[in-house]
């Protein structure tokens, strides 16, 4: 496991990129103080302030490995994991399907791309922690460690963490496959069943309650009985 520390890039997604067509092995990992072009899911900008964690890395399919969308899941525990050496437990929580709140509230998220050739495929794993600060003009609400009252961590004592507990969790997904994942997130999650969700798709938007996850990692929502399918959305509490 090898983490390069940079000061500034573009976004440590697009520097994976750029190192997987270097042939840089599998499980390299960056990490910068800060991004100038950081970004989320579908393409919304990620405030990049120094003091936060921003780190990516480089996944090449390994034998034994299921669909490459269910690394989100592997990054969130290993975020769970990293966050519960400074958190207590009870106030960490995961939000399907690619958030990590703290008392509630969001404080990191993941941003899982497919790049490389057809015959060559590759994914990288981004993640974005607010260790220190936190964006106050987002949709939804956002937080950072200190704004809970929590001293923040030091991002490259974070990021060694971070990149530890996501070799484990692989390797744990490679031998053990998705269901051991599964129920380690559903251990994690801040749904419950029953709660009112609203998942926002790229054109519609559907409600429904929890109902759990599907054996791939879908969410499942319980519309009057029927369960319905969500395979990517934005997912909040129903307004």
């Amino acid at each position: 496991m090898r983490i390069v520390h940079l000061d500034t890039v573009g976004s440590t997604n697009d520097w994976i990129a750029a190192a997987a067509a270097r042939a840089e092995p599998d499980g390299t990992w960056v990490r910068a103080d800060r991004q100038t072009e950081g970004r989320g899911r579908r393409g919304r900008a990620w405030t990049s302030e120094p003091g936060n964690l921003f780190a990516s890395t480089l996944v090449r399919p390994q034998m034994g490995e299921a669909a490459p969308h269910q690394l989100s899941f592997i990054a969130a525990l290993a975020l769970f994991d990293m966050a519960e050496r400074y958190v207590a437990r009870e106030r960490l929580s995961l939000k399907w399907p690619n958030d990590l709140l703290l008392d509630g509230i969001k404080c990191a998220g993941i941003l899982v791309e497919g790049r490389g050739a057809r015959d060559q495929p590759i994914t990288i794993v981004g993640i974005g922690v607010n260790l220190s600060h936190h964006p106050d003009d987002t949709e939804r609400p956002a937080t950072s460690f200190p704004a809970q009252g929590i001293a923040a961590p030091d991002p490259a004592e974070a990021a060694e963490r971070l990149a530890a507990s996501f070799a484990v969790r692989r390797a744990d997904w490679r031998d053990s496959g998705f269901a051991t994942i599964r129920s380690a997130w559903l251990a994690r999650t801040a749904h419950k069943v029953g709660d009112p969700l609203e998942a926002r798709l790229a054109n519609r938007t559907v409600s429904g309650a929890f109902a759990g996850l599907g054996p791939d990692g879908a969410l499942q929502l319980d519309r009057d009985g029927d369960i319905t399918r969500i395979d990517a959305a934005d997912v909040f509490p129903a307004r």
